[in-house]
């Protein structure tokens, strides 16, 4: 069900990517292209160093301009392709090259830029029938106080994990789960309304029960950008202490993408934009992977902008990023983490937990990682910090973890 390529942390039609660093003025880029009965994938390579652009030419075009580049080699030849006519380049200026994906007549196209494992820009391109996709339209940027009142606000699901009957964990002193980090989610509310170009959307605010897939789809109903739960944890052991921030596992994202894929005939919902239920497949496996790819990505930088603001001013239990099958992780175009605010089952972290000060800090904490975050999401940025590591850990048995 998963694809062999890395997706970005942004979806992007038009973005640049350019990490830190020159490119070696003898740089080639590399481009394959694959073509199956539904579409044609083209993948396109660059060095450290080097920049993509993605570009609109006529209505039958893709141009594709890169910058540190000075070689293009072995460019496929997509003669009898359903979907591209033609791949030709044209050289610009030493190190600058455009790469022009000629499209047969109604075909269209939807790109996603991505950086490999090893560091290197890349772009994918996937070519269709047209009408079989329809690509989601770039990030609105964050909007500042000059920007006027028809920029799209951020939006940040804050998710008060359990709720009514379920109390979640108990501290020893009697301390709720749920009515804890509801306190810390209304304060992280009101942090976040202060903030200009961001506006936060309460999953509950009282004391209710909520299914945790409804908490899920509450969120994509919201159009969020980012979704929050908050937690705070329990373990057998009353020493163990710190917070934690979790992003969905490898095993639980292909477990969900098989599950859409099951259920798309009768979905009426769209995933990142596309409708899967008129879709083939295999066609609706790759839409569903590029959405999915790129969501992971984005779960990982804020989880890791959030830990980081955390470690600042809390202990951290674990180092780095955690990976579960959390079923409210599970919206496969909402960027989502959960973070686990301290140990309410440690006597110490308890009464922390309870102390508005101390609720206010872990707010604020995860309000700076929020604004970080932000900093990386917008499509000014040019050069994302490299991809945290994921740390696979065992937490449950099964991909079914709830919280």
């Amino acid at each position: 069900m998963r694809h062999p390529f890395s997706a970005a942390f942004l979806f992007a039609l038009i973005a640049l990517l350019s990490p830190a660093g020159s490119a070696d003025p003898a740089a080639k880029a590399t481009v394959s292209l694959k073509s199956g009965a539904n579409v044609t994938r083209l993948l396109l390579t660059v060095p450290k160093g080097s920049s993509l652009k993605p570009q609109a030419g006529r209505a039958d075009q893709l141009i594709v301009a890169m910058e540190g580049v000075d070689a293009l080699p072995g460019l496929p030849n997509p003669a009898g392709d359903r979907y591209i006519a033609a791949l030709h380049t044209r050289s610009k200026a030493k190190g600058r090259i455009d790469l022009i994906v000629e499209l047969r007549p109604a075909a269209e196209y939807r790109t996603l830029l991505s950086v490999t494992d090893s560091g290197n820009p890349s772009l994918t391109v996937d070519v269709t029938a047209g009408g079989a996709m329809t690509s989601r339209p770039p990030p609105t940027p964050v909007a500042k106080a000059s920007d006027g009142p028809h920029r799209k606000r951020f939006v940040v699901a804050l998710d008060a994990g359990h709720g009514g009957k379920d109390t979640g964990a108990l501290g020893a002193g009697g301390s709720q789960e749920k009515d804890i980090v509801l306190a810390i989610a209304r304060k992280l509310e009101a942090l976040l309304q202060a903030e200009p170009g961001i506006r936060p959307v309460m999953i509950r605010r009282n004391d209710e029960f909520i299914d945790l897939r409804q908490r899920m789809e509450r969120a994509r109903k919201e159009h969020a950008d980012l979704f929050i739960s908050l937690h705070a944890d329990a373990y057998n052991d009353p020493h163990a202490r710190g917070a934690s921030v979790f992003t969905l596992s490898e095993h639980g994202a292909t477990s969900e993408a098989a599950r859409r894929l099951a259920d798309r005939e009768n979905a009426a919902d769209r995933i990142g934009g596309v409708a899967l239920h008129d879709k083939d497949e295999v066609l609706a496996s790759v839409l569903l992977d590029l959405t999915q790819n790129a969501t992971l990505e984005a779960s990982d930088r804020a989880a890791d902008s959030i830990l980081q603001a955390l470690r600042k001013t809390h202990s951290i239990h674990q180092p780095g990023i955690q990976k579960a099958g959390f079923v409210v992780l599970k919206s496969p175009d909402v960027p989502s983490i959960l973070v686990e605010t301290a140990f309410i089952s440690n006597p110490e972290e308890e009464l922390k937990l309870r102390s508005s000060a101390y609720q206010n800090q872990i707010a604020a904490a995860i309000a700076e990682g929020i604004r970080n975050y932000l900093k990386l999401a917008r499509p000014a940025t040019v050069a994302p910090p490299d991809r945290p590591v994921r740390q696979e850990v065992a937490v449950s048995a099964t991909d079914n973890v709830v919280k």
